[in-house]
């Protein structure tokens, strides 16, 4: 069991979470995560199964053991800024790690500025189906937009896989940013033309031409 701290603390930095945040997913204090790490204790057998779960490993792969056969594993890490009140189950925010602030922002109605509190959350999720579960917990008139990035081994890798994605209930856009810019261009047109048609968005958000 020996390797288990090490194993813990490499796919915790490959998940971009810090030593609190994995301690609040699992349940248990930053102390215990930390005396993991460096081999003061270990942790107790019933959350070895949620560990491994949390980083999407295997219980051989929490060991140590690793065959040289085995495929390397991607993990997509999604992030998102979105007002809590486009939120319609708000269980969503247990697929992930979840900060919140208070934010004031003004609405122009007529020759008047409205202004209004909000709940702003940034959230992280790795979950490969989080797109989806934000499909059915979200108010059918918003859209929330998220980029991701793709790691192996904790080395952030490039390809055309879509990194910008838009998830509204009857539809996801995405693309890759890294694409030819015409190509870019024309599918956030197109895209842009849709929400306007779902009333997603209004013509004041885009330009018509």
């Amino acid at each position: 069991m020996f390797i288990i701290g090490d194993v813990i603390k490499a796919k915790r930095k490959e998940c971009e979470l810090t030593q609190e945040e994995l301690a609040a997913l699992l349940g248990v204090t930053k102390a215990a995560v930390s005396k993991w790490e460096t081999a003061e204790s270990y942790p107790d057998i019933t959350l070895l199964p949620k560990i491994a779960e949390q980083f999407h490993i295997t219980m051989d792969e929490l060991f140590g053991f690793c065959p040289k056969e085995q495929e390397p594993v991607i993990i997509n890490c999604y992030k998102t800024v979105f007002y809590l009140s486009a939120i319609e189950d708000r269980s969503v925010l247990d697929h992930g790690t979840v900060e919140c602030k208070i934010q004031k922002y003004g609405v122009e109605i007529g020759d008047e500025i409205q202004y209004k509190w909000e709940v702003l959350v940034t959230m992280k999720s790795v979950k490969p189906d989080i797109l989806y579960i934000f499909q059915k917990c979200m108010k059918p008139d918003c859209y929330i937009d998220f980029v991701s990035e793709r790691r192996v081994n904790g080395k952030l890798i490039k390809d055309n896989k879509p990194n910008k994605h838009y998830v509204c209930q009857k539809k996801i856009w995405e693309y890759n940013l890294e694409e030819n810019l015409a190509l870019h261009s024309k599918y956030s047109n197109e895209m842009l033309q849709e929400q306007l048609a779902m009333g997603l968005i209004s013509e004041e958000d885009i330009d018509i031409d």
